[in-house]
């Protein structure tokens, strides 16, 4: 998705003034989209709580960095520092021309290993939160490298919303068969992003509180979210503690090495 800033801004605003009563088209939802990620970078705290299948709950608090390359891929850094027993938890997640290559360091084993982007373990559960290795894929700051299709309009309770269903571009190793997005007309932000299967199917959801969304610099971010993994039956609410858009990160956080333990924090 391209677009120069000037149109960028110029069909969001024309989006946000009509959105009262006309339908979005669909190069304002890709303006919208693209008008609304970090420009280069963000670095986030976050705390989670999980709710698991028969009653159990966890509890996690890390932060998440993420960057656009050089090279405009994603790279995403995630460090758990609670509790205890995770401390040192570390995964990083770089955009490659065949999808992603994962990396993990383990406390226990004290080694950084390789993780196999296919299969059983690329679709593994991040610290049994409903969070998946490749759901990073589809955070917002992703989404401006997914190709909507032709918007319709609805609501998520008293939102209006565009309704739109994303792919990735060609070449890319999808998780999932279908993506719908149900992006708020004032904001930009996506309120419910349904994930499906090949057999239509639904997975999983990710939904954002409306009343946690407040503008950080440029754009509008969600403090509150969820996401409910279907077929696992978790539900993990998501709560930003502190954000930074467009910090700048060092180029050595985006390597193995730096997941040893101490150095992802």
């Amino acid at each position: 998705m391209k677009a120069s800033t000037a149109s960028v801004l110029g069909a969001v605003g024309c989006w946000l003034v009509a959105g009262a009563g006309s339908a979005a088209s669909l190069e304002e939802i890709q303006a919208c989209l693209a008008s609304n990620i970090p420009k280069t970078s963000s670095s986030l705290t976050v705390k989670l709580h999980s709710r698991h299948r028969g009653g159990g709950e966890s509890r996690h608090e890390g932060s998440i960095r993420w960057r656009r390359s050089a090279e405009g891929r994603s790279e995403t850094l995630i460090c758990m520092v609670y509790p205890p027993a995770v401390r040192g938890l570390a995964y990083l997640i770089l955009g490659s021309d065949s999808g992603v290559n994962l990396w993990g360091y383990l406390p226990e084993k004290e080694r950084v290993i390789q993780i196999h982007a296919r299969g059983a373990a690329r679709r593994a559960r991040i610290a049994r939160t409903a969070i998946g290795y490749d759901d990073l894929r589809y955070l917002p700051m992703n989404l401006s490298r997914a190709e909507p299709r032709e918007p319709r309009d609805s609501r998520v309770g008293d939102r209006r919303v565009a309704v739109i269903e994303l792919s990735l571009p060609p070449g890319e190793d999808p998780v999932y068969e279908r993506i719908v997005s149900f992006v708020d007309r004032e904001s930009c932000v996506p309120l419910r992003t349904e994930f499906y299967d090949t057999a239509d199917q639904l997975l999983k959801v990710a939904t954002a509180d409306p009343g946690s969304i407040h503008r950080e610099g440029e754009i509008h971010v969600a403090r509150s979210l969820s996401l409910e993994d279907l077929k696992n039956e978790v539900r993990t609410e998501l709560r930003i503690e502190r954000i930074q858009v467009d910090p700048a990160l060092p180029d050595d956080m985006f390597v193995p090495n730096h997941l040893r333990r101490n150095l992802c924090r």
